[in-house]
This record gives C-alpha cells, sequence and structure tokens, in this order.
C-alpha cells in the first residue's frame, strides 16, 4: 500500500543555487516515515517512550528532477519488507505542480532497544500488535 506525504519546500531547505540541497532529501524522506508511522501504527515518541529505537541501516536515491523552494511535492512510499525486526521502504518524491518525478529512493531500518543500536530479536514476542500490522503493510 502507498502512502503520501504532502508539503512545500522550505526556504532554508534550498542551496546557493535556488533548489533543495541534496542533504535535505533524507530529512524529507524522514518526515514522511515518521508520519507514516504515527498514522499507520504508532507514533514515534510513544515508540521510543516504550523503549523502541528505529535506526536506520541504509539509504541510497536517484536525484532526477529539481525541487525549489515552495514547490508543492508529495513523498509517496511504501513498506517493501518486513521480517520480524528489520524493514525496508521505497520512496518517490514528485512535484505536484508538473507531476515530475525528482527523486527515488529506497531505505532500510530494524527496531531496537532504545540504547542498545542492535536488532531487537524478541521485537515480534513483546510487540505481536505492532508485528502483524507491519506484516499487513508490506505491499498491502
Amino acid at each position: 500500500m502507498s502512502w503520501e506525504y504532502n508539503r512545500r519546500v522550505k526556504y532554508y531547505e534550498t542551496d546557493r543555487m535556488g533548489v533543495v540541497h541534496h542533504s535535505n532529501y533524507l530529512r524529507l524522506l524522514e518526515d514522511a516515515r515518521m508520519d507514516w508511522l504515527g498514522d499507520n501504527l504508532i507514533t514515534y515518541s510513544e515508540l521510543e517512550r516504550s523503549g523502541v529505537i528505529i535506526p536506520c541501516v541504509s539509504a541510497s536515491g536517484e536525484f532526477l528532477n529539481y525541487l525549489r523552494y515552495d514547490d508543492p511535492f508529495k513523498v509517496v512510499m511504501r513498506l517493501t519488507g518486513f521480517k520480524g525486526v528489520k524493514m525496508s521502504f521505497a520512496y518517490e518524491i514528485i512535484n505536484t505542480d508538473t507531476n515530475e518525478l525528482c527523486y527515488k529512493g529506497v531505505s532500510s531500518h530494524f527496531f531496537a532497544k532504545d540504547g542498545s543500536y542492535k536488532p531487537y530479536l524478541s521485537f515480534r514476542k513483546e510487540f505481536p500488535e505492532l508485528s502483524q500490522k507491519m506484516n499487513e503493510l508490506v505491499e498491502a
């Protein structure tokens, strides 16, 4: 199931060339992922209060077209994999004025106990409802 996060480019996200700085694309993906998490499972702050964090293992992407200050855009994302504790996402950032695909990327993460930064191997057992919902959301 794809999910959309919509907003406009903020001025501070651009560089001297007038386009979104490449480092900000990962922030846009994180913004979308945090909203997705809150809308579909649990807010990240609630997850942290329960002693769970979600470190990023890898992230990569391609810059295809530019976004500029005040351009409206959407991040279309999907959960592409979930294996008990590890998860992967795919993203597309689209300029909603022009319908141009501006960025395509992927990221991988895992559930960890806060402070450990190692996979939370008993996550499925201790959080069965969240695990079940993650399984349902994979490419639903």
